[in-house]
């Protein structure tokens, strides 16, 4: 006998099978593959549990965001008291368990500590701009600032990572071997 589900139900499946992808990855990309499916998880979880709150479209996936930097904020947050709790234990001589990480390699890892050296509000700015592919007026509204305060800190947030990154993508192109173009020997 199958169980029909009621409208809100139905509504916030949908809402689930929109944008699950899209949070799982914002999650991922910041607190790594281990964690990042259980945070996701809590996302849609307080999205259930608030869901009257929940804003149509096209201001869903910015209220869920806006979910999920305050669940992941949670996260680091205990993430650095296990930190401490792990060294305090190491210590007293009891050894830590394996933890997994993101393997970052090459220049990926020089941008990825590039974007980490911003100050934390203009990191996850950028984030959201590049990596999320959200415009500047959803940023703004997620961030509770103005279009023209976004433009001016992606700007210099690009201007900074130019700063860092020129010398290195520079070093790299010196030290790459020469590209063949298509046909080529």
């Amino acid at each position: 006998m199958a169980v029909s589900s009621s409208p809100r139900q139905q509504r916030f499946e949908t809402l689930y099978a929109e944008h699950r992808l899209q949070v799982l990855a914002y999650c991922t990309r910041r607190i790594g593959p281990v964690d990042g499916p259980d945070a996701c998880s809590e996302v849609f979880l307080t999205a259930w549990r608030r869901f009257d709150d929940v804003p149509q479209p096209p201001k869903t996936l910015p209220y869920l965001y806006g979910i999920a930097g305050r669940v992941v904020s949670n996260q680091h947050r205990s993430s650095n008291r296990r930190g401490r709790l792990l060294a305090k234990l190491g210590a007293i001589g009891v050894s830590a368990p394996e933890h997994v990480d993101v393997i970052v390699t090459g220049v990926d890892r020089e941008v990825l500590s590039a974007v980490n050296g911003l100050k934390p509000k203009d990191r996850e700015i950028v984030m959201l701009y590049t990596w999320e592919d959200l415009s500047r007026d959803t940023i703004a509204e997620i961030m509770g600032m103005t279009r023209a305060a976004i433009d001016q800190r992606i700007h210099r947030s690009y201007q900074r990572l130019a700063r860092v990154l020129a010398p290195r993508v520079q070093a790299s192109t010196l030290n790459s071997s020469p590209v063949t173009e298509e046909g080529g020997t």
